[in-house]
Protein backbone atom coordinates (compact mmCIF):
# COMPACT_ATOMS: atom_id res chain seq x y z
CA UNK A 1 0.00 0.00 0.00
CA UNK A 2 1.26 3.56 -0.83
CA UNK A 3 1.97 5.38 2.07
CA UNK A 4 1.43 9.63 1.84
CA UNK A 5 4.32 10.35 0.74
CA UNK A 6 4.53 7.69 -2.29
CA UNK A 7 1.16 9.00 -3.61
CA UNK A 8 2.06 12.60 -3.11
CA UNK A 9 5.29 11.93 -5.15
CA UNK A 10 3.36 10.00 -7.55
CA UNK A 11 0.57 12.75 -8.54
CA UNK A 12 3.28 15.25 -8.55
CA UNK A 13 5.04 13.34 -10.88
CA UNK A 14 1.65 12.49 -13.02
CA UNK A 15 1.07 16.17 -12.75
CA UNK A 16 4.57 16.99 -14.51
CA UNK A 17 3.85 14.33 -17.71
CA UNK A 18 0.95 16.08 -18.11
CA UNK A 19 2.20 19.33 -18.73
CA UNK A 20 4.11 17.56 -21.52
CA UNK A 21 1.24 15.77 -22.96
CA UNK A 22 -2.30 17.65 -21.65
CA UNK A 23 -4.46 15.21 -23.73
CA UNK A 24 -3.24 12.11 -22.62
CA UNK A 25 -6.16 10.50 -21.41
CA UNK A 26 -4.54 7.75 -19.74
CA UNK A 27 -2.46 9.49 -17.88
CA UNK A 28 -5.92 11.82 -17.12
CA UNK A 29 -7.53 8.84 -15.78
CA UNK A 30 -4.01 7.22 -13.96
CA UNK A 31 -3.93 10.70 -11.68
CA UNK A 32 -7.44 11.21 -10.63
CA UNK A 33 -7.16 7.53 -9.49
CA UNK A 34 -3.83 8.42 -7.74
CA UNK A 35 -5.58 12.13 -5.98
CA UNK A 36 -8.93 9.65 -5.05
CA UNK A 37 -6.77 7.50 -3.33
CA UNK A 38 -5.22 10.69 -1.66
CA UNK A 39 -8.49 11.81 -0.33
CA UNK A 40 -8.36 14.93 -3.65
CA UNK A 41 -11.97 14.31 -4.20
CA UNK A 42 -12.45 17.79 -6.12
CA UNK A 43 -8.83 16.93 -8.01
CA UNK A 44 -10.33 13.50 -8.96
CA UNK A 45 -13.37 14.70 -10.28
CA UNK A 46 -11.68 17.45 -12.21
CA UNK A 47 -8.96 14.72 -13.91
CA UNK A 48 -12.03 12.69 -14.84
CA UNK A 49 -13.84 15.05 -16.44
CA UNK A 50 -11.09 16.16 -18.79
CA UNK A 51 -10.73 12.54 -19.45
CA UNK A 52 -15.01 12.62 -20.32
CA UNK A 53 -14.80 15.62 -22.34
CA UNK A 54 -11.90 13.70 -24.70
CA UNK A 55 -13.02 10.39 -24.53
CA UNK A 56 -14.95 8.85 -27.62
CA UNK A 57 -16.54 6.53 -24.94
CA UNK A 58 -16.50 7.94 -21.31
CA UNK A 59 -17.62 5.23 -19.52
CA UNK A 60 -14.46 4.55 -17.67
CA UNK A 61 -14.30 7.70 -16.52
CA UNK A 62 -17.74 7.93 -15.47
CA UNK A 63 -17.69 4.99 -13.49
CA UNK A 64 -14.40 6.57 -11.54
CA UNK A 65 -16.43 9.90 -11.22
CA UNK A 66 -19.14 7.71 -9.64
CA UNK A 67 -17.09 5.95 -7.21
CA UNK A 68 -15.59 9.52 -6.50
CA UNK A 69 -19.15 10.47 -5.71
CA UNK A 70 -19.32 7.18 -3.38
CA UNK A 71 -16.71 8.43 -0.95
CA UNK A 72 -17.78 11.64 -0.75
CA UNK A 73 -21.53 10.29 0.51
CA UNK A 74 -23.30 12.11 -2.86
CA UNK A 75 -24.97 8.50 -3.01
CA UNK A 76 -28.02 10.07 -4.72
CA UNK A 77 -25.47 11.48 -7.98
CA UNK A 78 -23.55 8.24 -7.56
CA UNK A 79 -26.43 5.31 -8.23
CA UNK A 80 -27.74 8.11 -11.07
CA UNK A 81 -24.40 7.65 -12.91
CA UNK A 82 -24.12 3.90 -11.85
CA UNK A 83 -27.65 3.24 -13.21
CA UNK A 84 -27.03 5.10 -16.46
CA UNK A 85 -23.75 3.16 -17.48
CA UNK A 86 -25.68 -0.20 -16.90
CA UNK A 87 -28.41 1.05 -19.19
CA UNK A 88 -25.74 1.70 -22.01
CA UNK A 89 -25.16 -2.06 -21.48
CA UNK A 90 -22.09 -1.92 -19.37
CA UNK A 91 -22.36 -5.44 -18.05
CA UNK A 92 -19.70 -5.36 -15.20
CA UNK A 93 -19.96 -6.84 -11.51
CA UNK A 94 -18.00 -3.94 -10.03
CA UNK A 95 -20.62 -1.56 -10.95
CA UNK A 96 -23.48 -3.99 -10.12
CA UNK A 97 -21.93 -3.81 -6.53
CA UNK A 98 -20.77 0.04 -6.46
CA UNK A 99 -24.38 0.72 -7.61
CA UNK A 100 -25.83 -1.42 -4.83
CA UNK A 101 -23.54 0.46 -1.98
CA UNK A 102 -25.44 3.82 -3.42
CA UNK A 103 -28.98 2.24 -3.38
CA UNK A 104 -27.80 0.69 0.20
CA UNK A 105 -27.30 4.50 2.21
CA UNK A 106 -30.25 6.06 0.70
CA UNK A 107 -31.88 3.08 2.61
CA UNK A 108 -32.95 1.76 -0.83
CA UNK A 109 -32.06 -2.16 0.30
CA UNK A 110 -34.62 -3.92 -2.00
CA UNK A 111 -32.67 -2.31 -5.09
CA UNK A 112 -29.94 -2.34 -3.32
CA UNK A 113 -30.33 -5.79 -2.92
CA UNK A 114 -30.75 -7.01 -6.51
CA UNK A 115 -27.41 -5.23 -7.47
CA UNK A 116 -25.27 -7.25 -5.30
CA UNK A 117 -27.60 -10.60 -6.15
CA UNK A 118 -26.08 -9.73 -9.88
CA UNK A 119 -23.06 -8.86 -8.96
CA UNK A 120 -22.30 -11.98 -7.06
CA UNK A 121 -24.29 -14.23 -9.87
CA UNK A 122 -21.72 -12.07 -12.47
CA UNK A 123 -18.70 -13.23 -10.94
CA UNK A 124 -17.67 -10.88 -8.30
CA UNK A 125 -17.12 -13.50 -5.07
CA UNK A 126 -15.68 -10.33 -2.52
CA UNK A 127 -16.70 -10.65 1.28
CA UNK A 128 -18.11 -6.86 0.90
CA UNK A 129 -20.57 -8.11 -1.64
CA UNK A 130 -21.60 -10.61 0.92
CA UNK A 131 -22.05 -8.33 3.55
CA UNK A 132 -24.08 -5.96 1.86
CA UNK A 133 -26.02 -8.62 1.00
CA UNK A 134 -26.72 -9.57 3.77
CA UNK A 135 -27.63 -6.47 5.31
CA UNK A 136 -30.20 -5.85 2.62
CA UNK A 137 -31.69 -8.99 2.98
CA UNK A 138 -32.20 -8.45 6.75
CA UNK A 139 -33.50 -5.00 6.31
CA UNK A 140 -36.26 -6.20 3.91
CA UNK A 141 -37.16 -9.37 6.57
CA UNK A 142 -35.47 -11.72 4.18
CA UNK A 143 -34.18 -13.43 6.65
CA UNK A 144 -32.97 -17.22 5.79
CA UNK A 145 -31.72 -15.31 2.75
CA UNK A 146 -30.08 -13.15 4.91
CA UNK A 147 -28.59 -15.79 6.67
CA UNK A 148 -27.22 -17.49 4.18
CA UNK A 149 -25.32 -14.20 2.95
CA UNK A 150 -23.52 -13.78 6.63
CA UNK A 151 -22.27 -17.16 6.21
CA UNK A 152 -20.95 -16.40 3.11
CA UNK A 153 -19.61 -13.53 4.23
CA UNK A 154 -18.14 -15.20 7.23
CA UNK A 155 -16.58 -18.01 5.13
CA UNK A 156 -14.76 -15.84 3.06
CA UNK A 157 -13.37 -13.90 6.00
CA UNK A 158 -13.64 -16.24 9.69
CA UNK A 159 -13.41 -12.48 10.92
CA UNK A 160 -15.38 -11.03 13.85
CA UNK A 161 -16.99 -8.72 12.02
CA UNK A 162 -18.84 -11.40 10.40
CA UNK A 163 -19.54 -13.70 13.22
CA UNK A 164 -20.72 -10.60 14.85
CA UNK A 165 -23.39 -10.11 12.19
CA UNK A 166 -24.65 -14.15 12.50
CA UNK A 167 -25.27 -13.04 16.27
CA UNK A 168 -27.72 -10.63 15.08
CA UNK A 169 -29.64 -12.55 12.27
CA UNK A 170 -29.40 -15.78 14.58
CA UNK A 171 -31.00 -13.58 17.83
CA UNK A 172 -33.40 -12.08 15.56
CA UNK A 173 -34.47 -15.53 14.04
CA UNK A 174 -35.09 -16.58 17.17
CA UNK A 175 -32.26 -19.10 17.89
CA UNK A 176 -30.90 -17.74 20.82
CA UNK A 177 -28.16 -20.56 21.63
CA UNK A 178 -26.78 -20.09 18.47
CA UNK A 179 -26.94 -16.28 18.76
CA UNK A 180 -25.17 -16.67 22.71
CA UNK A 181 -22.30 -18.67 20.96
CA UNK A 182 -21.36 -16.24 17.97
CA UNK A 183 -21.76 -13.26 19.76
CA UNK A 184 -19.62 -14.68 22.75
CA UNK A 185 -17.03 -15.72 19.97
CA UNK A 186 -16.83 -12.69 18.04
CA UNK A 187 -16.90 -11.01 21.73
CA UNK A 188 -13.36 -12.83 22.25
CA UNK A 189 -11.51 -11.29 19.65
CA UNK A 190 -13.10 -7.89 19.28
CA UNK A 191 -14.50 -6.97 22.38
CA UNK A 192 -16.34 -3.45 21.69
CA UNK A 193 -18.32 -5.19 18.71
CA UNK A 194 -21.35 -3.27 18.15
CA UNK A 195 -23.66 -6.39 17.00
CA UNK A 196 -22.06 -8.72 19.62
CA UNK A 197 -22.94 -6.43 22.22
CA UNK A 198 -26.04 -5.56 21.03
CA UNK A 199 -26.96 -9.51 21.06
CA UNK A 200 -24.62 -10.07 24.58
CA UNK A 201 -27.25 -7.14 26.13
CA UNK A 202 -30.13 -8.48 24.78
CA UNK A 203 -29.86 -12.50 25.52
CA UNK A 204 -28.18 -10.58 29.29
CA UNK A 205 -32.45 -8.59 29.10
CA UNK A 206 -33.91 -11.91 28.64
CA UNK A 207 -31.90 -13.73 31.21
CA UNK A 208 -32.83 -10.26 33.87
CA UNK A 209 -28.81 -9.91 34.12
CA UNK A 210 -29.82 -6.16 34.12
CA UNK A 211 -26.00 -5.50 35.07
CA UNK A 212 -24.16 -6.88 32.04
CA UNK A 213 -27.13 -6.09 29.97
CA UNK A 214 -26.64 -2.37 30.78
CA UNK A 215 -22.60 -2.78 30.35
CA UNK A 216 -23.35 -4.34 26.94
CA UNK A 217 -25.91 -1.69 25.81
CA UNK A 218 -23.53 1.39 27.02
CA UNK A 219 -20.91 -0.10 24.70
CA UNK A 220 -23.04 -0.16 21.63
CA UNK A 221 -23.84 3.45 22.34
CA UNK A 222 -20.57 4.65 22.78
CA UNK A 223 -19.44 3.79 19.53
CA UNK A 224 -22.68 4.61 17.79
CA UNK A 225 -24.70 7.00 19.68
CA UNK A 226 -27.83 6.30 16.75
CA UNK A 227 -28.54 2.51 17.59
CA UNK A 228 -31.65 2.24 18.19
CA UNK A 229 -31.96 -1.18 19.30
CA UNK A 230 -29.12 -0.33 22.12
CA UNK A 231 -31.24 2.43 23.31
CA UNK A 232 -34.16 0.26 23.06
CA UNK A 233 -32.88 -2.16 25.23
CA UNK A 234 -30.93 0.00 28.10
CA UNK A 235 -34.93 1.73 28.27
CA UNK A 236 -36.15 -1.90 29.33
CA UNK A 237 -33.47 -2.21 31.83
CA UNK A 238 -33.65 0.79 33.23
CA UNK A 239 -37.75 0.25 33.74
CA UNK A 240 -36.30 -3.23 35.78
CA UNK A 241 -34.54 -1.16 38.13
CA UNK A 242 -37.15 1.15 38.59
CA UNK A 243 -35.37 4.42 36.66
CA UNK A 244 -38.42 5.27 35.22
CA UNK A 245 -37.48 9.02 33.76
CA UNK A 246 -34.12 7.63 32.17
CA UNK A 247 -36.09 4.90 30.97
CA UNK A 248 -38.75 7.18 29.57
CA UNK A 249 -35.56 9.63 28.02
CA UNK A 250 -33.66 6.36 26.73
CA UNK A 251 -37.13 4.73 24.98
CA UNK A 252 -37.64 8.30 23.96
CA UNK A 253 -34.11 8.59 21.97
CA UNK A 254 -34.73 4.80 20.27
CA UNK A 255 -37.79 6.17 18.69
CA UNK A 256 -36.36 8.99 17.32
CA UNK A 257 -33.47 6.73 16.18
CA UNK A 258 -36.17 4.36 14.72
CA UNK A 259 -39.37 6.53 13.43
CA UNK A 260 -40.91 3.91 12.04
CA UNK A 261 -40.74 1.12 14.35
CA UNK A 262 -43.94 0.38 15.76
CA UNK A 263 -42.29 -2.13 18.61
CA UNK A 264 -40.47 1.05 19.80
CA UNK A 265 -42.65 3.41 20.08
CA UNK A 266 -45.27 0.62 21.66
CA UNK A 267 -42.53 0.07 24.72
CA UNK A 268 -42.34 3.89 24.68
CA UNK A 269 -45.84 3.89 25.47
CA UNK A 270 -46.23 1.99 28.34
CA UNK A 271 -43.36 3.32 30.05
CA UNK A 272 -45.49 6.17 29.93
CA UNK A 273 -48.71 4.60 31.13
CA UNK A 274 -47.14 3.18 34.03
CA UNK A 275 -45.56 6.20 34.81
CA UNK A 276 -48.46 8.11 34.88
CA UNK A 277 -48.29 9.73 31.27
CA UNK A 278 -51.54 8.49 29.80
CA UNK A 279 -51.99 11.64 27.49
CA UNK A 280 -48.82 10.45 26.73
CA UNK A 281 -49.03 7.36 26.28
CA UNK A 282 -52.12 7.51 24.09
CA UNK A 283 -50.04 9.83 21.57
CA UNK A 284 -47.58 6.98 21.60
CA UNK A 285 -49.67 4.39 20.63
CA UNK A 286 -51.44 6.51 18.53
CA UNK A 287 -47.97 6.79 16.10
CA UNK A 288 -47.47 3.09 16.49
CA UNK A 289 -50.91 2.73 14.88
CA UNK A 290 -50.01 5.16 12.18
CA UNK A 291 -46.94 3.24 11.84
CA UNK A 292 -48.34 -0.21 11.57
CA UNK A 293 -52.10 -0.67 11.56
CA UNK A 294 -52.32 -3.79 11.63
CA UNK A 295 -50.65 -4.30 14.68
CA UNK A 296 -52.61 -5.40 17.35
CA UNK A 297 -50.28 -4.45 20.14
CA UNK A 298 -50.39 -0.74 19.02
CA UNK A 299 -54.60 -0.71 19.13
CA UNK A 300 -54.42 -2.84 22.49
CA UNK A 301 -52.22 -0.43 24.19
CA UNK A 302 -54.07 2.56 22.81
CA UNK A 303 -56.86 0.71 24.77
CA UNK A 304 -55.41 0.29 27.86
CA UNK A 305 -54.34 3.94 27.65
CA UNK A 306 -57.80 5.52 26.96
CA UNK A 307 -59.49 3.09 29.78
CA UNK A 308 -57.00 5.12 32.08
CA UNK A 309 -58.40 8.44 30.69
CA UNK A 310 -61.63 7.30 31.36
CA UNK A 311 -62.69 7.37 27.61
CA UNK A 312 -64.65 3.48 28.00
CA UNK A 313 -66.11 3.55 24.90
CA UNK A 314 -63.41 4.26 22.59
CA UNK A 315 -61.47 2.22 25.12
CA UNK A 316 -63.91 -0.95 23.68
CA UNK A 317 -63.74 -0.06 20.15
CA UNK A 318 -59.94 -0.16 20.41
CA UNK A 319 -60.46 -3.88 21.87
CA UNK A 320 -62.26 -4.64 19.15
CA UNK A 321 -59.79 -3.88 16.30
CA UNK A 322 -57.24 -5.12 18.50
CA UNK A 323 -59.17 -8.77 19.49
CA UNK A 324 -59.77 -8.76 15.24
CA UNK A 325 -56.19 -8.38 14.45
CA UNK A 326 -55.02 -10.69 17.24
CA UNK A 327 -57.07 -11.75 20.30
CA UNK A 328 -54.09 -13.12 22.48
CA UNK A 329 -52.62 -9.22 21.94
CA UNK A 330 -51.22 -7.74 25.43
CA UNK A 331 -52.47 -4.21 25.50
CA UNK A 332 -56.22 -5.72 25.19
CA UNK A 333 -56.03 -8.14 28.17
CA UNK A 334 -55.05 -5.26 30.14
CA UNK A 335 -57.51 -3.29 28.79
CA UNK A 336 -60.53 -5.56 29.34
CA UNK A 337 -59.08 -6.42 32.78
CA UNK A 338 -59.75 -2.74 33.45
CA UNK A 339 -62.80 -2.35 32.25
CA UNK A 340 -64.19 -5.28 33.95
CA UNK A 341 -62.68 -4.09 37.30
CA UNK A 342 -64.53 -0.80 36.47
CA UNK A 343 -67.60 -2.37 36.01
CA UNK A 344 -69.35 0.91 34.28
CA UNK A 345 -68.58 3.11 37.24
CA UNK A 346 -66.43 5.63 35.03
CA UNK A 347 -63.68 5.37 37.63
CA UNK A 348 -59.51 5.29 36.27
CA UNK A 349 -58.13 2.58 36.49
CA UNK A 350 -54.44 3.49 37.65
CA UNK A 351 -54.68 1.45 40.87
CA UNK A 352 -54.86 -1.78 38.09
CA UNK A 353 -51.37 -0.70 36.07
CA UNK A 354 -49.70 1.71 39.35
CA UNK A 355 -47.10 -1.33 39.92
CA UNK A 356 -47.45 -2.90 36.58
CA UNK A 357 -43.84 -4.42 36.56
CA UNK A 358 -44.50 -6.83 38.79
CA UNK A 359 -48.81 -7.06 37.70
CA UNK A 360 -50.66 -9.69 36.06
CA UNK A 361 -53.59 -8.71 34.26
CA UNK A 362 -54.64 -12.09 34.76
CA UNK A 363 -53.91 -15.08 36.12
CA UNK A 364 -52.33 -16.64 33.35
CA UNK A 365 -51.13 -13.25 31.78
CA UNK A 366 -47.31 -12.33 31.45
CA UNK A 367 -46.42 -9.40 33.57
CA UNK A 368 -45.52 -5.88 31.66
CA UNK A 369 -41.87 -6.56 31.99
CA UNK A 370 -41.80 -10.50 31.07
CA UNK A 371 -44.51 -8.92 27.96
CA UNK A 372 -42.00 -6.29 26.90
CA UNK A 373 -38.78 -8.23 26.58
CA UNK A 374 -39.97 -11.12 24.55
CA UNK A 375 -41.98 -8.72 22.58
CA UNK A 376 -39.25 -6.30 21.49
CA UNK A 377 -37.24 -9.58 21.16
CA UNK A 378 -39.72 -10.76 18.35
CA UNK A 379 -40.59 -7.47 16.62
CA UNK A 380 -36.57 -7.27 16.72
CA UNK A 381 -35.63 -3.63 15.13
CA UNK A 382 -32.93 -4.22 12.10
CA UNK A 383 -30.54 -1.71 12.93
Amino acid sequence: MSTATDLTAKIQRFTTFLQADPDNTSLLLDLGDLQHQAGQFDAALASYGRAAALLPDASAANARTAAVYLSQHRFSEASALFEGLLAQGEQAPALQHNLGIALFYQDRFEEAAQQFSAAAAGGLDVPANARYLANCLHHTGQMDEALQAARQWHAQTESPDSQAYLSLLYFDLGEREQARAAAEAALAVQPDSVEANAVRGSLALEDQDIATARASFDTVLAQRPDNGRAWLGKGLSQLYTEEQDDALASLAKAEACMPEHSGTIVALGWAQLTTGRHAEAEQSFCRAVEADRGFAEAHGGLAAALVHLNRLDEARQAVTVANRLDPANFGAVYAKAALLKLDGHGQLADRLISRALQQRPTADAPSLQEYLTTFVAQRAPKH
